[in-house]
């Protein structure tokens, strides 16, 4: 057994889950101390800046966790990226405060979008820091650095809350401070404590070595960055304050839901990138592990959303306030049908970029944008929030679709299998709890009871699974390189 892979796992579990605690925590307290029409703009705003830092990054973040994992030299790397980052992130707020003074109007309507960008800003220039930490394998500092800005912001605002002084003025505030404070932390974390400085001697010709490295990934960093966005945003323009604050806590709950994939997610790659890394011929899984994999995954995909379908309009009512519950229960639905499909197409797509076959990867990034652009600009005039969310998972479904026509996987079409399989039992249970009773209770026990009776009669769970998952645990011994996933409220 590989310690240190363990270890890393470990640390990279434990972070995901602490942020995602700490994220839906936060989400929560904001969403219901908020009005819905403040909390959209808010949601908006941070979308905005979200899709716009995304792609000022230029993905460099992957570029610098990947040679750094590779042995080069630290300190340069962190010198260019931040670099990067400081002067593009400058230039963007110089813009946007000019933008001000030339377009009032926009700014009057969107008031928080400058005061906000400071903290995101704050952010985007800790990134490096972060990025070299992965890099680095210095995963227990990192698990300290990415938790640091949520702990703040859940700490305070609680104690705002405990005080009746929880206001949107105070929010700004707390989200600066805590962007501020991480990004000191991870000054002193990499600095001090690993002794890596950012170096005053910097060549030029590297920065645009490092630049030229990214260019591929650019476009792909675009259509993702409108993919994950862009219906939140067309909705802030086409919709009222209050259905985009629906549809906002409805999305950024769905983020929430896959939490298992952001600790599956880096390790598949990982995977599957030594294995072609090293011209192997297999895909870094044997077929009984993928198998294992895949049945794991879709049942993560169906039981936790079917659980999590069944108790949010009682749960979300009660949280916050009757204001984001029963008013969004379709939307959080329709994006619930995404998940198993994001599973897989994670999957796919791990495959695709560790080969290196990019123009493939950004083919199906288009169509998938251009669906959910199209879908976004006919259904939300008329649906809003739900003409969203249809969008949205029209676009998956696609894209699964043509990750599966163009995959080398061989036993892909199994996995189409265990996906209607676990859909279908997740149809099953859920609709015969909701008939059985009516305590929310009861439905989750209900649901649960009978999706794990289908799933051991239907072959989707197996009494050997242990042993083998065990086995292959057992087998692994490369050690992940793992990422840093995406900042929570």
């Amino acid at each position: 057994m590989n310690k240190k892979f363990f270890m890393d796992l470990s640390a990279n579990t434990l972070q995901v889950l602490v942020n995602q605690f700490l994220g839906v925590f936060i989400f929560l307290l904001v969403s219901r101390y908020l009005n819905k029409p403040l909390f959209g703009e808010l949601s908006w705003s941070l979308a905005v800046l979200t899709f716009m830092t995304t792609i000022l990054s230029c993905r460099l973040e992957q570029i610098v966790v990947r040679n750094v994992a590779a042995g080069d030299d630290p300190s340069r790397m962190l010198t260019l990226f931040a670099l990067h980052n400081g002067v593009i992130g400058l230039a963007f707020f110089a813009v946007l405060s000019i933008s001000m003074y030339c377009w009032p109007a926009f700014f009057l309507r969107h008031s928080l979008l400058w005061v906000l960008s400071i903290s995101q800003l704050l952010l985007f220039f800790s990134m490096p820091f972060r990025q070299l930490l992965t890099g680095h394998s210095a995963f227990i500092w990192l698990a300290l650095l990415s938790s640091v800005s949520n702990l703040i912001r859940a700490v305070w605002l609680f104690l705002l809350v405990m005080v009746s002084r929880l206001t949107l003025e105070w929010v700004l505030i707390v989200f600066t401070v805590s962007a501020l404070v991480e990004l000191l932390a991870g000054v002193w974390i990499v600095c001090r404590r690993l002794g890596i400085p950012v170096s005053r001697q910097w060549r030029f010709p590297d920065y645009v070595l490092l630049i030229r490295t990214s260019l591929p990934q650019i476009g792909l960093v675009f259509l993702n960055a409108g993919i994950a966005r862009a219906d939140l945003i067309l909705l802030g323009l086409l919709s009222t304050p209050a259905r985009t604050a629906e549809y906002g806590f409805a999305y950024r709950a769905y983020e929430f839901s896959p939490f298992p994939l952001l600790v599956l997610a880096p390790f598949i790659l990982n995977r599957l990138a030594k294995k072609a890394g090293n011209g192997a011929s297999e895909v870094g899984f044997s077929p009984l592990a993928l198998d294992l994999l895949v049945r794991g995954e879709m049942i993560l995909s169906t039981l936790l959303p079917l659980l999590f379908v069944i108790a949010w309009a009682p749960a979300m009512d009660l949280l916050t306030g009757g204001k984001y519950g029963t008013s969004n229960v379709s939307v959080f639905l329709i994006l619930c049908c995404c998940l198993p499909f994001q599973y897989l197409i994670n999957l796919f797509w791990s495959q695709e970029f560790a080969c290196n076959r990019l123009s493939l990867v950004f083919r199906h990034t288009v169509i998938m944008a251009i669906i959910i652009l199209a879908g976004d600009g006919v259904l939300i005039p008329l649906y809003a929030g739900t003409g969203a969310a249809l969008a949205y998972c029209m676009g998956m479904i696609v894209q699964f679709i043509l990750y599966y026509r163009t995959s080398s996987f061989q036993r892909k079409s199994l996995w189409v299998r265990y996906l209607v399989t676990s859909i279908g039992i997740a149809v099953c249970s859920g609709l015969s709890a909701l008939l059985l009773t009516d305590s929310p209770v009861f439905r989750l026990m209900a649901a649960t009871g009978l999706y794990c009776l289908l799933s051991l009669l239907t072959g989707m769970v197996r009494s050997k699974d242990p042993v083998e998952l065990r086995e292959w645990i057992l087998g692994v011994p490369e050690e992940p390189v793992l990422a840093t996933p995406d900042k929570m409220y």
